[in-house]
C-alpha cells in the first residue's frame, strides 16, 4: 500500500511517496540530506524527533509509515564551526607543483573533513592566499555522529562504502560549483585539492572498506599520502586537476593530526609539549626532544553532544558556557540543549558546589536551565556516567604517554589544544574535572583548527607534504587497547 508523506523542510514543502512499513527517518533523509541521526538511527539518542501534524512528536528512526502523514522537520541549525588558526603556524613558500600551470589563474581547495563538520579553504595558488572559507556539517551525519556509527553503516546499507564516499564528493563538488558561480570563475580554474581528516574519513573519501578499522588489529587499507587525478573519484575540477591526501599513522591517528602537528612553528614551543585534539576520539601526541609518542582513546561522542539526554552539537540554542552567575548560548537565543564545552563547565560547577560526589553519583538530576524554556535542560545520572567515561579515556591516554616517555606533566613546556572543542572549552573547568593535566595554566595554548592550517599548507607546498611524510615515519603509535596499564589507569581515572 502506498502513502503520501508531506515533508516541511527548511527549504520548503516536499511530497514523497512511501510504502506501508517504511522507516520514517530513511524516508526523510532521502529528501533532506542534512537531517542528522547522531546514533545512526539505532533509537538510542532521541535526537531525530519530528512533528507529525495531528499526532505530536515522534522519534523518526523508530517510526514506521502506516498512513498519509504531514511531517514538520526541525529548523536548520547554525553550527559554531572553528575554521581559523593563525598563531604558532609555520610559514611555507607557495610551491603547489605542476598543477598550478593548468590555469591562467589557478585556484585550489584545502579541505578538513571532520566527523562532525567540514571546512573548505579556497586558495589562490598564484600567491598562496586564502580568499574564502566555507563551512558545513558533514553530510554523513545522517548515518551517525561518530566514526563507529559510520563504519557500521558501511556494512548495514547496500553499497555503504560508495554511499559514504558520495556524500563527501557531492559536498566538495557543491562547494566548488557554488564558489565558481558566485565569483564568475570557470570550473577549470580549480586545479588542486588537498584533504586532511581522520583515517576513517580519508578511507570514506577514497571509497575504501572501513570495517577493518573497527576491529582488532585495526588495519587500515592505506596510511601513506596519496596523489591522484581528481576525476578518479568523481571530483569535478580541471580535467587534469589533482587530489592530495595527507598521510595517516594508524587507524585512529589520521591525516588531520599529522597535518596539525606538522603545521606548528616548533621554534616557539620548547622541547617538550603535548598536542591534544578531543572529539569522539581523544587523539594526542607527546613531543619530547626528538621522540614523538602518540595514541588515541575512544572518548565516545559525549563531548560532541551525543549520548547526553539534553546534549546537542555546538549549534544555535546550545549552552556553550556555564557558571552559577552566567550562561552563554550559541546564537544568543533561548537554550534548547547543551554542547561539549558547556558540559565541562556544568560538571566543574557541580564539583565546586559539592553536588557531584567523588565517584560520580548525584542524588537527583542537576537542572541547568528551565526559566523560559519549554523543556527543562538537566543532567541525569546516565549523563554523568557518559562524561566520566569520556574524561577518563582522555586523562588515561595522557598519563600513559607521560609514563612511557618518562616525564611528568610539570616538565611539559606547553599543552596544545587543537580543534573546535579544544578551542572553546574553559581550561580551568577541564582541569578541575580531570580531563586535562593540572599544570600552570600559562602553559596551555588553544591553537584552533591546526588540521585546517595543515590542509592549506599541503595545498600550497609540495615540500610540506614531504614534511608530513617524514613526520609519519618518525612518530611512534601506542595501541592502548592492548596496553594493560591503560586499563588500570582508566578504572582509576573514572573518579572526579
Amino acid at each position: 500500500m502506498k502513502h503520501i508523506i508531506k515533508l516541511h523542510t527548511s527549504k520548503g514543502v516536499v511530497k514523497a511517496e512511501a510504502n506501508e512499513g517504511d522507516n520514517l527517518l530513511k524516508l526523510i533523509q532521502e529528501h533532506d540530506n542534512e537531517f542528522a541521526a547522531p546514533c545512526g538511527g539505532n533509537g538510542s539518542c532521541g535526537k531525530c524527533q519530528v512533528e507529525i501534524k495531528g499526532q505530536g512528536h515522534v522519534t523518526s528512526c523508530l517510526h514506521t509509515v502506516t498512513k498519509n502523514i504531514e511531517v514538520v522537520l526541525p529548523k536548520a541549525l547554525e553550527m559554531k564551526v572553528l575554521s581559523a588558526q593563525y598563531k604558532h603556524s609555520k610559514q611555507v613558500w607557495t610551491n603547489p607543483g605542476a598543477s598550478a600551470f593548468l590555469a591562467d589563474i589557478p585556484y585550489g581547495l584545502a579541505v578538513d573533513i571532520g566527523t562532525t563538520t567540514m571546512v573548505f579553504y579556497v586558495v589562490n595558488l598564484m600567491f598562496g592566499g586564502v580568499v574564502d572559507v566555507i563551512t558545513m556539517a558533514n553530510p554523513q551525519a545522517k548515518y551517525g555522529a561518530d566514526v563507529i556509527s559510520r563504519i557500521l553503516a558501511s556494512t548495514e546499507i547496500k553499497d555503504g562504502n560508495k554511499k559514504l564516499q558520495k556524500e563527501l564528493i557531492t559536498a566538495v563538488n557543491k562547494v566548488v560549483n557554488e564558489y565558481c558561480n558566485t565569483n564568475s570563475l570557470p570550473l577549470n580554474y580549480f586545479v588542486k585539492i588537498a584533504f586532511v581528516g581522520n583515517t576513517t574519513m580519508l578511507h570514506n573519501l577514497m571509497g575504501e572498506d572501513v570495517l577493518t578499522l573497527a576491529h582488532a588489529p585495526f588495519t587500515p587499507v592505506f596510511l601513506d599520502s596519496k596523489k591522484i587525478k581528481a576525476k578518479e573519484i568523481g571530483i569535478n575540477i580541471h580535467e587534469e586537476g589533482e587530489v592530495v591526501l595527507a598521510p595517516s599513522l594508524s587507524a585512529y591517528i589520521g591525516g588531520d593530526i599529522l597535518a596539525g602537528i606538522a603545521s606548528l612553528d616548533t621554534t616557539k614551543l620548547g622541547k617538550k609539549y603535548l598536542f591534544i585534539d578531543i572529539g569522539t576520539n581523544g587523539e594526542m601526541a607527546l613531543i619530547n626532544d626528538d621522540r614523538i609518542l602518540s595514541c588515541a582513546t575512544a572518548a565516545g561522542p559525549a563531548f560532541e553532544g551525543a549520548n547526553i539526554s539534553c546534549g546537542m552539537s555546538a549549534s544555535t540554542g546550545a549552552i556553550s558556557k556555564y557558571s552559577d552567575k552566567n550562561v552563554e548560548v550559541v546564537g544568543d537565543v533561548e537554550a534548547t540543549g547543551i554542547c561539549g564545552s558547556g558540559l565541562i563547565d556544568v560538571v566543574s560547577t557541580m564539583i565546586g558546589n559539592d553536588v557531584l560526589q567523588y565517584d560520580g553519583n548525584i542524588s537527583s538530576d542537576f537542572v541547568i536551565a528551565n526559566a523560559g524554556t519549554k523543556n527543562v535542560i538537566a543532567l541525569n545520572q546516565a549523563d554523568i556516567r557518559e562524561i566520566q567515561l569520556a574524561k577518563s579515556a582522555v586523562q588515561s591516554g595522557i598519563k600513559r604517554l607521560l609514563d612511557i616517555s618518562g616525564i611528568t606533566a610539570d616538565e611539559l613546556d606547553h599543552v596544545l589544544l587543537a580543534g573546535g572543542f579544544g578551542n572553546y572549552i574553559d581550561i580551568k573547568s577541564a582541569v578541575k574535572i580531570g580531563l586535562l593535566p593540572d599544570v600552570d595554566l600559562d602553559k596551555y595554548i588553544q591553537i584552533g583548527n591546526s588540521a585546517g592550517t595543515g590542509a592549506v599548507l599541503a595545498l600550497k607546498s609540495e615540500g610540506f607534504v614531504d614534511e608530513m611524510n617524514m613526520l609519519q615515519k618518525k612518530m611512534e603509535y601506542i595501541e592502548l587497547s592492548t596496553d594493560e596499564e591503560f586499563t588500570m589507569e582508566f578504572a582509576m581515572n573514572m573518579f572526579f
